[in-house]
């Protein structure tokens, strides 16, 4: 049994905000009550020369008070990020799950599915047994990765007017500083897209957490290797092609999972 936490930040001393990225056994540190967030990991893209779609965003599992001491445990499992690939369908993000003193039943953030090459929509992870229950945002075909929802079911990544785009969390702030049971996460990832010798578009970006990473795409005379962003903490991956050679084209890897707690009055 361990009480190590991975990442202690934001909050006063009183009321801190815990960030767990693995999977561990938890002993609160303090006696008082607690706000638990889970998140499921996000699906990574898959990358070709035809239509690959981007992985989709893990599910968030929301549960708002609990009085916990310092004689509880909690058993805490922190989802893999799917992994992005060329020219296959890509993998799955992992489940995030916590379970423990006082839960009458697990907390659970599934992970989203993660993208294909030719066919299907990749569809984002459930998540049950908290107070708030998002599904996280879809995986898309020429598109950015889906991303976290924190008030409603995550966004998909989509084209507009020929502007490829990932999915982008519904709040966005600082989420290392989120503190007091609220969370806020980062940008989406920015797309790439050039068509021939020319580029247009904007110059691809990581994306922060929570939020879509970014598409993709090469075509015409161009034969170098194209990257899907990767997704941002809980995200999907982008997809990427290149219209040339499908086993240049890596799609992104999906966001790794990840749980919060946070104390509050």
């Amino acid at each position: 049994m361990s009480n190590f936490s991975d990442f202690i930040g934001g909050g006063s001393a009183s009321f801190p905000t815990i960030f767990l990225s693995k999977s561990q056994t938890w002993v609160p540190p303090q006696d008082g009550n607690i706000c638990i967030h889970v998140i499921g990991a996000g699906g990574g893209g898959a990358g070709t020369s035809l239509v690959g779609r981007s992985g989709a965003a893990g599910g968030y599992c929301k549960k708002n008070t609990l009085a916990v001491t310092t004689s509880g445990s909690f058993t805490v499992v922190v989802g893999a990020g799917g992994e992005g690939t060329s020219n296959t369908d890509a993998t799955n993000g992992g489940n995030s799950t916590v379970a423990g003193t006082g839960l009458s039943a697990t907390l659970t953030a599934n992970g989203g599915e993660g993208g294909l090459l030719n066919s299907g929509t990749p569809a984002g992870g459930t998540a049950s047994n908290g107070d708030v229950n998002n599904t996280g945002g879809a995986g898309l075909f020429y598109g950015g990765g889906g991303a976290v929802g924190l008030t409603g079911t995550g966004q998909q990544g989509g084209t507009t007017a020929s502007v490829y785009f990932a999915g982008e969390c519904d709040v966005i702030g600082d989420f290392w500083s989120s503190t007091m049971g609220q969370l806020a996460g980062g940008k989406a990832g920015q797309a790439s897209y050039q068509n021939g010798d020319s580029a247009s578009g904007v110059i691809l970006s990581q994306a922060g957490p929570l939020s879509g990473g970014s598409y993709n795409f090469k075509g015409g005379t161009i034969y170098g290797q194209v990257n899907g962003g990767n997704g941002g903490i809980g995200a999907g991956g982008g997809s990427a092609k290149n219209a040339n050679n499908a086993s240049m084209a890596l799609g992104g890897d999906g966001g790794e999972g990840i749980v919060v707690i946070q104390y509050i009055p």
